[in-house]
């Protein structure tokens, strides 16, 4: 999969846009990266930007599996709590509190 380097940001770990720095390996011993407040960011093997886990490996596995476990979780809890099994009342309640946590 190739990835446009302008339009993922996050993915591209060069200083600039030279193309002897795209050329080197990424060498995470050798640099390190700070916040606007000063503190160093210290890598990390799966990280959540808005909504999403991301691994260093760029596999949807941990994102997928806690998904799936939070949407399991959630739709245990609606057949414990509504004892009304209708299919408007399972329907509404899928699209308004298990779908979403799928998205």
């Amino acid at each position: 999969m190739l990835l446009h380097e302008d339009k993922f940001e996050i993915l591209n770990y060069t200083l600039n846009k030279t193309k002897l720095l795209r050329a080197l390996l990424f060498n995470t011993e050798s640099y390190r990266y700070y916040n606007s407040n000063g503190k160093e960011i210290s890598p990390a093997r799966c990280v959540k930007d808005l909504g999403i886990y991301m691994t260093d490996d760029a596999s949807w596995t941990t994102h997928i599996g806690i998904s799936t476990t939070e949407a399991k979780r959630l739709a245990g809890w609606v057949l414990g709590v509504f004892r009304d099994r209708s299919t408007s009342t399972m329907v509404t309640l899928l699209k308004s509190l298990i779908t979403r946590t799928l998205r």
